[in-house]
């Protein structure tokens, strides 16, 4: 259900790395594609929840690639998962919070590459922006390459979940703009909104 996505450039960049114990999959796949998975120069986490770095550690350990990640994640992703009590928003949220998921942990890790604001990842072989997207968590990234493609882990998904202390302010982000728009233009049968109201709509605590 939980994609991983192979960039290639000068050198190859991964993102996201599925749920626990997938990092020999992942590994494999990079292989089946004629990549040498040393020559993997960064291992970029979209966001918080396990789903999405489940097995990033394990990845990195396999590959030698740094890992990136956001600071406002930096918590789940020091404690492998949810570490403190949380309330589910919403129907989705009463019904996730259910299941096993929500409460899987998974090998801890300290990103390696701390993103704060938009990023140039030409650095690590890729030319691209790593953009701060938050909304579905508040340290939500998406990965924009100059080429217009957009990769993103739950972009338009609603917050299912906040803290028991409280639903943190969560601004929908700024960073989508027109050019993330024209990037996700493929994905829309019709023309992708001239705004980003959309996106504000469905990013919100309440969905």
């Amino acid at each position: 259900m939980v994609d991983a996505y192979l960039l290639l450039g000068r050198h190859p960049v991964i993102v996201d790395a599925g749920t626990p114990g997938s990092g020999q999959l992942i590994y494999d796949r990079v292989v089946a594609h004629g990549v040498d998975p040393k020559d993997v120069r960064l291992v970029v986490v979209t966001h918080g929840p396990v789903d999405h770095f489940g097995s990033a550690a394990e990845l990195s350990r396999l590959t030698g690639a740094p890992i990136a990640g956001h600071i406002a994640d930096l918590g789940i992703y020091r404690a492998g998962g949810v570490s403190e009590p949380y309330l589910p928003i919403g129907l989705f949220g009463r019904l996730f919070v259910r299941t096993s998921r929500a409460r899987e942990t998974t090998e801890p890790f300290e990103p390696n590459v701390l993103i704060r604001g938009e990023t140039r990842s030409a650095d690590f072989g890729i030319e691209a922006r790593i953009m701060p997207t938050p909304g579905h968590t508040a340290g939500s990234v998406s990965v924009l390459t100059d080429t217009g493609d957009l990769v993103a882990g739950d972009l338009v998904a609603i917050r299912c979940w906040a803290s028991s202390r409280g639903v943190p302010a969560i601004r929908p982000s700024t960073t989508i703009g027109s050019a993330t728009w024209r990037a996700c233009a493929k994905c829309w049968p019709s023309a992708p909104p001239s705004s980003t109201s959309a996106t504000a709509r469905l990013s919100t605590p309440n969905g």
